[in-house]
């Protein structure tokens, strides 16, 4: 649960570090540091860019199952990574995080990050927000005494980023487990902000 939970807020630094899915096959997008149609490239979110998000003050990331049975919560989690890709108008923003940079705290249940992956953001029409997606990430937590692996797959939709002078982003996903004894599926929830670059803004534009 809670690394479902965390997972989520990992997602959220790296994606409002770089930057939805309104429109899924959508390809042109860029994160801007000003509201602007087009993006100026002095503007966009660079590739090379360090990032890095946490949960946001006085909240916790929840892990439930399906059904809505609280199994995990925590209270603080951290993602740094870096831009692999500012976007374009025919890609999509994409960074990069090392299983080293997702970490947890003050959870009810041990946890850790086996593999790193990659968040990658879909502008959403008509707004200035973007759809997240993750893909590769896998998370061991221990439940009910068994260590139950979780993984993201690949373009799992984890979440909407909320473009801004301070960008959140809300994560609302779903993750699976083939390990034996383990509930098949949990659901993550949890609301993360970007913390460096420090008072950075960010909005997520159609290119």
């Amino acid at each position: 649960m809670k690394h479902l939970r965390m997972l989520a807020v990992a997602s959220l630094a790296a994606a409002a570090a770089v930057a939805a899915l309104g429109d899924a096959s959508a390809s042109a997008t860029v994160v801007c540091k000003v509201t602007e149609v087009p993006c100026s490239s002095a503007n966009e979110w660079a590739a090379g860019t360090f990032m890095s998000g946490s949960l946001e003050s006085g909240t916790s990331g929840i892990f439930e199952t399906t059904g809505g049975a609280i199994e995990e919560t925590c209270t603080g989690a951290t993602i740094s990574g870096t831009i692999e890709n500012g976007g374009s108008g025919t890609s999509t923003p994409k960074g990069i995080a090392e299983k080293a940079n997702l970490t947890w705290s003050g959870c009810t249940q041990a946890m850790e990050t086996t593999q790193g992956g990659t968040i990658e953001i879909h502008h959403i029409t008509g707004t200035d927000n973007g759809t997240v997606t993750a893909s590769g990430f896998k998370t061991k937590v221990s439940l009910f005494g068994i260590s139950c692996i979780y993984g993201y797959g690949n373009g799992l939709d984890i979440g909407t980023l909320t473009g801004g002078t301070k960008p959140t982003l809300d994560v609302n996903t779903v993750v699976n487990s083939t390990t034996f004894g383990c509930p098949a599926t949990m659901k993550a929830r949890a609301t993360g902000v970007l913390t460096e670059p420090s008072g950075a803004a960010a909005y997520v534009e159609d290119e």
